[in-house]
């Protein structure tokens, strides 16, 4: 009798798929079907495409290495290589004996500022210029610590205080961990799950994780976790770039799958009014006394971005204000802050300091011995919600 034998080269591929696939087997304690909660399979890629339906077997690429299956809703979320898609418009349908109760997806006026800001990361956000700097960066934020960028960097590292550790963390909106500061935050937790819209945010935050660390491509308003398994939260910069009538679902989400006795942190854009310009005006009169002077004008954003082509022209942002959110944090739990992350923005350090590193210290040294204080009048707040031990009644 002849053995039939399957070829190394074909042997040592479905290994490597198999490999790939194990990896997830932790990541499946804590995942829901983002629609209806049910409980996710985790199965291999020949069983993935028996499973889906004839219309949907196209979408199995070559890095689709197996999927979390709901045999509830009917829908398969695919493995593509190192990123997980929960997002339930791009999930695959399979083929059941019955139909199953699926959740239609809901249209209405936000999903086209939920794509627009989609659109904007994946195609220039996150794309990086001649000097491997993200344009989010060039635009927005730091390229070193230096002035404004030192400055930036203090304030982000005063939240590593309030995140205690555990096995899991949830990085929501963690784009593509733009700065190394940033990757302090899961040093104290086994395993940091990386939540975006963009593929292209966390094909980027992959080269930076650890092994026991995932990356989840999912909407933030309907996260696909169970209830109460993070031990940590962490989100910079994202409630502002929601549609107004769903940031409070957000933050809402994120504080449902926090578990207790732990912090969410939020890093935020906040509405800038005559408490700030007030305190402005007198950092900037403080500044003159001791000889301060004050940087040339600000690049314009496509110079500062490296003259990059077809640079979006705008992203949705829509800013709250400190008493919003603390009316929200207050609902959510009593131990709960508003505090400033930082006074200035960035052209205004420059426009004031240049790139003074001593400004920088100084005005950390301010605000972290008046935090709740000075927060009606930063531009930039921390939110802290600590979760308590028995629910809020």
């Amino acid at each position: 009798m002849t053995e039939i034998r399957t070829p190394v080269h074909e042997r040592s591929a479905a290994s490597q798929l198999k490999l790939d696939l194990a990896r997830f087997a932790d990541l499946g304690k804590i995942v829901v079907c983002p629609t209806s909660r049910s409980p996710l399979r985790l199965v291999g890629r020949d069983e993935l495409k028996r499973r889906v339906e004839a219309s949907d077997e196209w979408r199995i690429g070559p890095d689709v290495v197996g999927a979390f299956v709901s045999e509830e809703s009917g829908r398969a979320y695919a493995v593509q290589g190192p990123v997980v898609n929960f997002l339930p418009a791009e999930s695959l349908r399979l083929k059941l004996g019955s139909s199953p109760q699926i959740d239609s997806a809901r249209v209405d006026s936000s999903d086209e500022a939920k794509s627009s800001v989609r659109r904007w990361y994946d195609e220039f956000g996150w794309q990086t210029n001649e000097q491997g700097m993200y344009y989010d960066s060039a635009v927005f934020s730091q390229n070193a610590p230096v002035g404004n960028g030192l400055y930036e960097l203090l304030s982000h590292l005063r939240v590593l205080e309030r995140l205690s550790g555990g096995e899991w963390l949830v990085d929501a909106a963690s784009g593509a961990i733009a700065h190394p500061e940033y990757l302090t935050y899961s040093w104290f937790y086994t395993r940091r799950v990386c939540v975006d819209f963009s593929i292209t945010a966390l094909h980027e935050a992959a080269k930076k994780l650890r092994a026991t660390d995932y990356c989840c491509q999912a909407d933030i308003c309907q996260l696909p976790f169970r209830d109460g398994v993070f031990e940590g939260g962490i989100s910079g910069y994202t409630i502002q770039h929601i549609p107004d009538s769903q940031q409070e679902t957000a933050v809402r989400e994120l504080y449902r799958v926090l578990s207790p006795n732990s912090h969410l942190c939020f890093f935020t854009d906040v509405e800038i009014g005559r408490a700030h310009d007030i305190v402005r005006r007198a950092i900037r009169a403080c500044a003159a006394l001791v000889g301060s002077r004050p940087s040339r004008r600000e690049r314009p954003l496509a110079e500062a971005a490296g003259g990059a082509p077809n640079a979006p022209s705008a992203l949705y942002f829509r800013a709250r204000s400190t008493a919003w959110w603390r009316d929200l944090a207050g609902s959510l739990t009593p131990s709960s802050s508003v505090e400033t992350l930082r006074l200035l923005t960035r052209n205004e350090f420059r426009g004031v300091f240049g790139e003074s590193n001593r400004a920088a210290r100084v005005l950390d040294a301010l605000e972290s011995c008046f935090p709740k204080a000075l927060g009606f009048a930063s531009a930039y707040c921390l939110v802290d919600l600590r979760k308590p031990s028995t629910p809020v009644e």
